[in-house]
C-alpha cells in the first residue's frame, strides 16, 4: 500500500522485494584492499502492512543490503529482511530460532556490526539482537549464550585496545538501563543497572579509556502511543537532562550526574579524557518528539561538545557548528580516544525544508578538527547519500577509503560509492551500480574479509541463494 508519510516516499520508499545480483556494474577501480563486506541495515515496512503514521519507520521491519567487494570487483548485492514475526508471517517460512525477543514488536533494524565471531542485527528498546550468516540470512535471535539478560543495544562500542564490547541496553518497562561489557567470545562478563526510574530513551552511549558516559534525556516511554501507530516516546519538559559518568569497571550505584542544558541526542561523536576531564562530542537537537509541527524529528541536530570535570563537579557546554548533520563516524581505532576526523551526512538548512516539515542529507562531511578545515561531498543535484563509513588504509588516523548508498532519483536506483579520505572532496574512486534503490535508512559496517571468514566458522560458508 502506498504510503502518504513523507518518510515512506522518494529515497525513502520502501522496496517490495529481496533481491540478489551479480558482478555489479562499476565506474572506476575498486581499492583491491577492500575485501570484505559493506553491509547496512533500515526500515523496510513489508509491501502488505498497511499505512503506517509513523516517524522515520522506527518500529517497521528491518532489511539488510549488502555488497560483497574482492579482487576489485564487486562480486555480488543481496537485500534480506531480518526474519521478525511478521516478516516469517507475509513472506513465509519458520520463525527463527532463540529466546523471547521483545512482547510488542520484534523487529529489528537499527545497526549491524561483526563481533566475537557473529553478524549481529542490532536495535534497541529491549529486543535480542539477531545473529545473521555473511550472505545476510537470519541466523538466530541470540542472547549470547544465555549471558544477555533484557536485550540489547543499537550502538555498543568496541574498546580498540581491548576488542571488548560496550553498551548500554534499556527496556521500556524497565525503571533501570543496564550497562554490558560483552567479551571477545561473544559473552556478556558484567551486568550493572543504573536507575532511571522516567524511563528516558537511551539511544546511544560514549565510552573513554576509563569511564562510560551514559544520557538521562527528556524523551520519555509513553506506553499509549503503541496503540496509535506511533513511536512510543515523547518530549517531556520537566525532565531534567543529565549525564552519568561511570568507571568501566564500576557498580552501578557509582555513577556521577552532570546535569547540562535541555536537549536530546540519538547519536554520539565520540569520548575521551585529559586529565580529569571528560569530553563528549554528539549531534544535538534541541527539542524532538513533541508532535509540533513542523515534522517533530525535522529541527536538526547540530555539532556540540561537552567538558565534564570530574574534579569540580562542573559542565563547560558549546556549539561547535550550525549546520545540520547526522549519522556521525569515525575511525573506530581512534573510539575512546581523541580524534581527529569526523564524518556526516548534512541536511538541507531549514528555510530549505519541504512544507511538512521533510528534509534528507544532501551532501557528506569530512572534519578536521585539528585544523578546522571542513570538506564537503557533493554527489550532484537531488542526490541522497546514507551514513558514511570510514575504512582504515594504513596506520595513521584519516588514511583510508569513505563508503556510504547513494540514492539516485533519475534512475531510483541506489549506487555505493566509495571516496579516498584523502581527497575527500574530489572524485569518487568507484561508484557500484545497483539494481534497484536502497531506501535512506539508519547504520551500518564494513566488515573484513578475515572477520567474515570468523563467522561462516558459526555460520556455514557463503551460499548464492
Amino acid at each position: 500500500m502506498k504510503q502518504t508519510s513523507p518518510y515512506y516516499r522518494g529515497a525513502w520508499e520502501p522496496v517490495d522485494k529481496e533481491t540478489t545480483a551479480y558482478d555489479l556494474p562499476v565506474r572506476g577501480t575498486i581499492p583491491p584492499q577492500l575485501d570484505g563486506l559493506f553491509v547496512r541495515i533500515g526500515p523496510n515496512r513489508l509491501p502488505d502492512a498497511g499505512p503506517s503514521r509513523q516517524i522515520l519507520g522506527f518500529l517497521d521491519d528491518g532489511m539488510l543490503h549488502g555488497v560483497r567487494l574482492a579482487d576489485g570487483r564487486a562480486e555480488w548485492y543481496r537485500s534480506r529482511w531480518v526474519r521478525s514475526k511478521t516478516v516469517t508471517k507475509s513472506l513465509g517460512g519458520s520463525r527463527p530460532p532463540g529466546p523471547p525477543r521483545r512482547v510488542w514488536n520484534d523487529a529489528v533494524n537499527t545497526h549491524v556490526i561483526a563481533h566475537g565471531g557473529s553478524l549481529l542485527a542490532l536495535v534497541e528498546g529491549g529486543c535480542m539482537p539477531v545473529r545473521l550468516s555473511t550472505t545476510l540470512d537470519t541466523v538466530e535471535y541470540t542472547n549470547f549464550g544465555g549471558t544477555l539478560p533484557h536485550g540489547f543495544t543499537a550502538h555498543p562500542k568496541r574498546d580498540p585496545v581491548t576488542g571488548e564490547l560496550f553498551a548500554i541496553a534499556y527496556n521500556p518497562i524497565l525503571p533501570y538501563a543496564e550497562y554490558l561489557i560483552v567479551d571477545t567470545n561473544c559473552r556478556v562478563r558484567k551486568v550493572e543497572r543504573i536507575d532511571v526510574p522516567q524511563r528516558p530513551m537511551m539511544h546511544d552511549f560514549a565510552l573513554t579509556e576509563n569511564h562510560i558516559v551514559v544520557f538521562d534525556l527528556p524523551v520519555v516511554f509513553k506506553p499509549a502511543r503503541i496503540v496509535l501507530g506511533r513511536v512510543p516516546y515523547r518530549w517531556e519538559p520537566k525532565h531534567t537532562t543529565r549525564f552519568g559518568v561511570l568507571p568501566r569497571e564500576g557498580r552501578g550505584q557509582d555513577i556521577r550526574w552532570f546535569e547540562v542544558s535541555a536537549g536530546f541526542l540519538f547519536h554520539i561523536v565520540n569520548a575521551y579524557e585529559i586529565g580529569r576531564k571528560v569530553t563528549v562530542e554528539a549531534m544535538r537537537y534541541d527539542r524532538i518528539f513533541d508532535d509540533a509541527p513542523p515534522n517533530p524529528i525535522a529541527r536538526g541536530a547540530v555539532y556540540w561538545r561537552w567538558v565534564l570535570d570530574l574534579d569540580t563537579g562542573t559542565v563547560a557546554e558549546s556549539q561547535l557548528d550550525d549546520r545540520y548533520e547526522e549519522l556521525p563516524s569515525l575511525d573506530d581505532r581512534r573510539v575512546s580516544k581523541r580524534h581527529r576526523y569526523v564524518y556526516s551526512a548534512v541536511f538541507r538548512p531549514r528555510d530549505r525544508y519541504d512544507a511538512d516539515g521533510f528534509s534528507v542529507p544532501v551532501t557528506l562531511m569530512q572534519r578536521d578538527l585539528d585544523t578546522d578545515a571542513v570538506l564537503t561531498h557533493d554527489f550532484g543535484a537531488g542526490m541522497v547519500p546514507s551514513q558514511p563509513v570510514f575504512v582504515p588504509d594504513g596506520p595513521q588516523e584519516g588514511q583510508g577509503w569513505v563508503m556510504s548508498y547513494v540514492y539516485d532519483p533519475a534512475r531510483d536506483a541506489s549506487d555505493l560509492v566509495i571516496l579516498d579520505a584523502r581527497d575527500f572532496a574530489g572524485p569518487p574512486v568507484a561508484v557500484v551500480s545497483l539494481p534497484h534503490r536502497v531506501p535512506s535508512g539508519f547504520h551500518g559496517s564494513w566488515v573484513a574479509a578475515a572477520d567474515l571468514a570468523a563467522i561462516d566458522e558459526l555460520t556455514g560458508p557463503e551460499r548464492a541463494t
